[in-house]
């Protein structure tokens, strides 16, 4: 795993013994009300099922933060996503009521770096600012998405992105257990859209489009906190 040539990282797994419980349903830990806790160690995990039928398992989790490569002074949160068809590197920032995305990388089941991109703001993983919490809140972004060149040539393109709340309380039931959700909608051109429910001090509870081809679906199996 690269992080181009801003930083250089050797990753150490935060998953012994000593790091939390597992919890299921209405008994998880609620660690924060944010609906997208982050924290050191916290631990996803998932039933993943691809539109072609395929099943399988799959786990986030926040490996650790990389404070000298954040381009603000919000954390830099490094986030390991492993789906069915390899493992998504993620930078993320936590700011007030925001997190945004600087940059990922896509790696294949052989860890084999196969995909790299930037974004010029970075891209915005969830808002919770109060006006972006409302039910049939509607808003827009872009951003600059960069690829790096084997030739030092990296390409950009400008990406727009669009959002919408479709659901503040949604009910949701999920091998976890049943939970109240935010429901959000991203649409992105040439991609398919991408549909998260989120628990307050839970995080991503259920997701549709996931995956670097976004044809996977994610429901919470357990959830560990530090």
């Amino acid at each position: 795993m690269c992080r181009g040539v801003r930083v250089g990282l050797v990753v150490a797994g935060l998953l012994g013994g000593g790091c939390g419980t597992f919890a299921r349903g209405g008994g998880s830990r609620h660690h924060s009300d944010s609906y997208l806790p982050l924290e050191v160690g916290a631990v996803w995990r998932y039933l993943v099922t691809r539109d072609d039928g395929q099943r399988g398992s799959g786990t986030v989790r926040i490996e650790g933060i990389d404070y000298a490569a954040s381009r603000s002074d919000a954390p830099e949160y490094r986030v390991r996503e492993d789906l069915l068809d390899g493992t998504i590197w993620s930078w993320e920032n936590r700011e007030p009521d925001l997190v945004r995305r600087e940059q990922q990388e896509l790696e294949d089941r052989s860890e084999m770096v196969v995909g790299e991109e930037s974004y010029d703001p970075p891209d915005t993983v969830l808002d919770e600012r109060p006006e972006h919490l409302r039910l049939g809140a509607a808003w827009s972004e872009a951003f600059f998405e960069t690829v790096p060149n084997i030739k030092g040539r990296p390409k950009s393109k400008r990406v727009e992105v669009k959002w919408e709340v479709e659901s503040v309380a949604d009910q949701v039931t999920v091998p976890a257990g049943t939970f109240t959700c935010l429901r959000v909608r991203r649409a992105e051109k040439h991609r398919p859209p991408i549909v998260s429910w989120y628990a307050r001090g839970v995080g991503l509870v259920r997701q549709t489009g996931a995956g670097a081809l976004g044809d996977q679906t994610l429901a919470l199996a357990n959830t560990r906190f530090p």
